[in-house]
């Protein structure tokens, strides 16, 4: 039998007193960068004056950047959408040339240029985006890059899943590189049947897909034969429940192509579109917003208000006159493997509170016929994110404990702390900000504070569950402490006044000391960041550590108060793992080695290399901890070279 398993409450959660501010937004437009029939300007004119307040342009493959000249053909049709492009934006600012055979040419502005034409604070934002277009044995694969910094080129793979995944890969690795808030999305799954649920089941930092596309030929119903998307979100979102993973969530948008044709057999603006609730009309507070599940989808219909906590979704209408509203609570009950429709009701507000339901979302059908629908008969609709009781998944059989994996900035990973345990890591990091005596995770300071994200949710409550499943150990074969090292981001006082009223809940896991005399337990807690070095030296009774400095070296801190001394890889050596390392490098490098274990510390350098030929030295050298983001790379190189 599978172990019993401990239910919390993370995701998608706000406060039901949080201030509502909705901004409408479509993620997925096209131009004439690639297929669309129109101009950039005239697409973002369009969804500025329908009352939109944030628009994704993702061309396929491209960004709008560069010069770039199109022949505009002699078709009627083509040359009206060139002349209205030149009536409403006038001969001073479109560019084009005349030549023999009445030939034309325009130049397309780039979205450097035309971006602040359209952006106002609070009123509009146009967010660089890129639709990353590929394929498998014929079947198209398209994602969603939005907010993105550089183009990212299409990847290949040996299957379905594999392609997705290179390139979430990517988009994932530019924004540990950049700093910048990014996401992928999965498109259209439906679109010539080219991805299946199962498919999905298997990516990593996936968090969105559509479930709505207004797109003619993505199959959003299914048919006779293959389900459609709503019927795959829950399958999926069944699937990453068992697994421990974030749910994923849904998103409506218009896929728009055409602009100039209107009907059932055009991809036109004003299908499908999300609306967010955020701080701020930034680029980082609505990635941030999407993050958390602050939205929901729709096809017309929209809220008053509408608030989740972690076990409860209510919501109100915006009515419409003569319009009436049919409400579903879809979920899937425990010990079921399929969605039903748990509750359903008319009226224009309402609210579900989880009992012991895995998950739930609502839908709410309009009787209002769909203006320009995606098909014949369809009425305007909106779906809500899930609701969910997360689950602690089981501990893996044969896990290796490996006594030298740091796992840096582990809460950027697809599952926090789960996928580091999953790989034998011994140590573990997490950024934290304290608000109203809370610690939140972030590597930068948050837009909002989603209780999803507190260091209890993401890393002491789920600790404290994989203790007890192993009869009081991380990991039932390792006899070690489990590190989690905490860097304080805000200041060090008050911040660890935060954490050690959390940590005394947490006693019974945690290594304890009084002054240098500990009681070890399966968590050693230290510090980083804001270290409130004084405070803890003076502490009778403490359940953390500080992480050290070089420079801290023989000033007499002990190693119970602090047992890892850590420093950047490049505040220490400049060799980058190409060629031999230089005697000198590895000399110093061994110094440092034999000063930090001369006082019975551990010696971690953060932001190496992430190169075999760097790990090698630093395990010859006798570094204690290898940082890393690439969790299972070092697990195998760790593995291997014992």
């Amino acid at each position: 039998m599978r172990p019993l398993l401990l239910f919390f409450f993370l995701l998608f959660t706000f406060p039901i007193a949080q201030a509502q501010n909705w901004y409408k937004g479509n993620l997925h437009t096209h131009s004439l960068w690639s297929d669309g029939d129109d101009y950039p300007e005239m697409i973002m004119d369009w969804y500025k004056a329908n009352g939109y307040q944030f628009i994704g342009l993702s061309d396929h493959n491209t960004f709008q950047e560069g010069e770039k000249w199109i022949k505009v053909p002699r078709a009627p049709d083509r040359r009206r959408t060139f002349e209205r492009y030149l009536r409403t934006f006038g001969p001073d600012w479109v560019k084009y040339q005349t030549g023999p055979n009445d030939s034309l040419k325009v130049r397309l502005k780039n979205l450097s240029e035309y971006r602040t034409y359209f952006e106002e604070p609070e009123k509009f934002l146009i967010l660089k985006s890129e639709e990353v277009s590929t394929g498998y044995q014929g079947k198209p694969i398209h994602i969603n890059m939005t907010n993105v910094k550089n183009l990212l080129k299409p990847l290949p793979g040996n299957s379905v899943s594999e392609v997705m995944q290179n390139n979430i890969d990517a988009v994932v690795a530019q924004r540990r590189q950049t700093g910048q808030p990014m996401f992928p999305h999965i498109n259209h799954p439906n679109f010539y049947y080219a991805i299946t649920a199962n498919d999905l089941m298997k990516l990593r930092h996936e968090r969105f897909f559509e479930v709505f596309n207004g797109h003619p030929l993505v199959h959003n119903y299914g048919d006779s034969t293959r389900e459609g998307t709503e019927s795959m979100w829950d399958k999926i979102n069944l699937h990453f429940l068992r697994e421990g993973r974030p749910l994923m969530l849904g998103l409506a948008t218009d896929d728009s192509h055409h602009y100039n044709f209107f009907g059932p057999t055009f991809s036109n603006s004003g299908r499908g579109w999300v609306m967010v609730n955020a701080p701020a009309l930034q680029p980082n507070t609505i990635v941030e917003a999407l993050e958390a599940g602050r939205f929901y989808a729709t096809t017309g219909v929209t809220f008053e208000s509408l608030t989740q906590t972690a076990t409860t979704v209510a919501f109100k209408i915006k009515t419409e006159p003569d319009v009436k509203y049919r409400i579903q609570f879809i979920g899937i009950r425990k010990g079921q493997e399929k969605a039903e429709i748990l509750r359903e009701l008319t009226g224009n507000e309402a609210s579900y509170t989880l009992t012991d339901e895995l998950l739930v979302r609502a839908k709410v059908i309009s009787t209002k016929p769909k203006f320009n629908p995606f098909e014949p008969g369809d009425v305007e609709t909106a779906w809500t994110q899930p609701l969910a009781r997360l689950q602690a998944p089981p501990p893996l059989a044969n896990v290796v404990p490996l006594p030298n994996a740091h796992a840096h900035n582990d809460y950027e990973q697809s599952r926090p702390l789960w996928d580091a345990l999953d790989h034998g890591f011994t140590s573990v990091e997490a950024d934290v900000y304290a608000k109203n005596d809370t610690l939140y995770v972030a590597h930068n300071r948050p837009a909002f504070w989603n209780p999803d994200k507190s260091l209890e949710n993401l890393y002491l409550r789920p600790l404290a569950e994989r203790i007890r499943q192993n009869g009081g150990k991380v990991y039932p074969n390792y006899n070690g402490p489990v590190y989690l090292m905490i860097d304080f981001k805000t200041g060090a006082d008050s911040t660890y006044k935060a954490l050690e009223k959390m940590l005394q809940k947490y006693r019974s896991i945690l290594t304890s000391c009084r002054g240098n005399r500990c009681q070890p337990g399966a968590v050693t807690v230290f510090i980083s960041g804001n270290r409130p070095i004084e405070t803890l030296k003076k502490a009778k009774d403490r359940l953390a550590g500080i992480d050290g400095r070089p420079a801290d070296l023989g000033k007499g801190f002990s190693r119970e108060l602090m047992p890892v001394v850590s420093d950047s890889y490049s505040n220490q050596l400049s060799w980058r793992g190409q060629g031999p390392m230089p005697d000198d490098q590895a000399q110093k490098l061994r110094q440092l080695v034999q000063r930090v274990h001369a006082e019975g510390k551990k010696l971690r350098l953060w932001a190496c290399p992430e190169d075999p030929a760097v790990w090698t030295k630093l395990r010859e050298a006798g570094a204690d901890f290898l940082s890393t983001d690439q969790l299972e790379l070092v697990r195998d190189f760790l593995l291997t070279t014992k």
